[in-house]
């Protein structure tokens, strides 16, 4: 069956612009929640996940173009020249927002050094985290909160609404927006103020022939574009209450099958790690399909396993607390590389090399292992 966005990235990967008409049906599509869904996983996604630098500009121009599309306010031409000027802002700000990635692992890999370097070039000023309250929690206790929310499952039109409203409320004299190439801006394209006042980093471009991981780039890039020396952190809120194990272990796949390893693997890793007396907190993640593999795993499984449904937060404490995290390609691997905890990480599914060397966690040497599911 033909599919829409395939033909649109057959265009862009072909190094062509992809046609009007095209586009045009794009943005019909994209007015259902599918059309929605096949535009960003069969187009946008490959663009980005590619980290090719001629494919990044093949999404900013395609993208732009479908904004116009969506947005009528919105002129892709001057959305890709403003896109194209910007630089390093110059405005001393009054107040810093840094704007989410959306998902969790994003949010503590690359925005929390914007976070940082925020905080440590401008003392005086407001520090906001943009984003949903699930991510917010992670920084609470260092940040103050811009709420808003973003669904990562609802139509592009909502999508690009929710960028615009906070558009308007960030595009003043005195703000500087941290754009980490958040989805909220999708990946900078949205007016979020002029150049002057706006940072972005072109994560899918950025060192585009190195293998460093994606919290290392943001990190180097903001050594080279502000001179400021930062690192990934959580700062969550204390809970005192979060019970301590040895290991902390995440299941979770981000509703993506291919992460998944499949057989006995789970079950084994679990119940092996508890016949050596370790004791053991496992996340049962947010309902669904995760809440009820866990539930499954938990009641197969014999010895000191302690679970965990809830907040995000307070599990990211819990790995802080441990020895070991283990988990899938998830936000789990980079909250324990942001607290210096061991870790093992199960790469499966990964859509490319690069792909899985941009987003593995960004440790201490001797302090994280990389296990691809092939091998297991």
């Amino acid at each position: 069956m033909a599919s829409t966005p395939l033909d649109a990235l057959e265009y862009c990967v072909r190094g062509q612009r992809v046609p009007d008409a095209i586009l045009d049906t794009l943005a019909a599509e994209a007015e259902s929640e599918s059309g929605t869904r096949a535009l960003f996983r069969e187009l946008i996604e490959p663009l980005s996940d590619s980290f090719d630098p001629r494919l990044s500009e093949a999404y900013a121009d395609t993208f732009a173009r479908l904004l116009e599309r969506v947005a009528p306010e919105l002129k892709a031409e001057a959305l890709l020249r403003r896109y194209r000027a910007l630089g390093v802002p110059t405005e001393r700000p009054k107040r810093v927002v840094v704007l989410s990635r959306v998902t969790l692992g994003a949010d503590v890999a690359v925005v929390s050094p914007f976070l940082a370097a925020a905080l440590t070039l401008y003392p005086d000023a407001e520090i906001l985290f943009a984003g949903n309250a699930k991510n917010y929690e992670l920084f609470e206790e260092r940040v103050g909160h811009l709420p808003l929310h973003y669904g990562r499952t609802s139509l592009l039109r909502d999508r690009v609404a929710v960028g615009l409203e906070l558009a308007a409320k960030l595009d003043s004299p005195g703000t500087l927006v941290f754009d980490a190439d958040s989805r909220l801006s999708q990946l900078g394209l949205l007016p979020f103020g002029p150049p002057e006042r706006y940072l972005h980093f072109p994560s899918r471009s950025f060192r585009s022939d190195s293998d460093e991981p994606m919290a290392a780039l943001a990190c180097a890039f903001l050594r080279e574009t502000l001179h400021c020396e930062t690192k990934p952190f959580i700062a969550p809120p204390v809970t005192g209450w979060v019970p301590r194990t040895d290991v902390t272990i995440s299941l979770g796949i981000g509703e993506n099958p291919a992460k998944r390893v499949g057989g006995d693997f789970e079950f084994r890793l679990l119940q092996g790690l508890l016949d050596q007396g370790h004791s053991v907190m496992l996340d049962k993640g947010a309902g669904g399909e995760e809440t009820a593999r866990v539930e499954a795993l938990e009641a197969r499984c014999r010895g000191a396993l302690f679970t965990w449904q809830g907040a995000f937060a307070p599990f990211a404490e819990a790995i802080r607390a441990s020895r070991l995290y283990i988990g899938y390609d998830s936000a789990g691997q980079h909250v324990a590389a942001a607290c210096g905890v061991r870790q093992i990480t199960v790469f499966a599914g990964a859509p490319n090399r690069k792909f899985l060397r941009r987003w593995q966690p960004w440790a201490e040497p001797g302090r994280a292992a990389l296990v691809e599911a092939g091998s297991l």
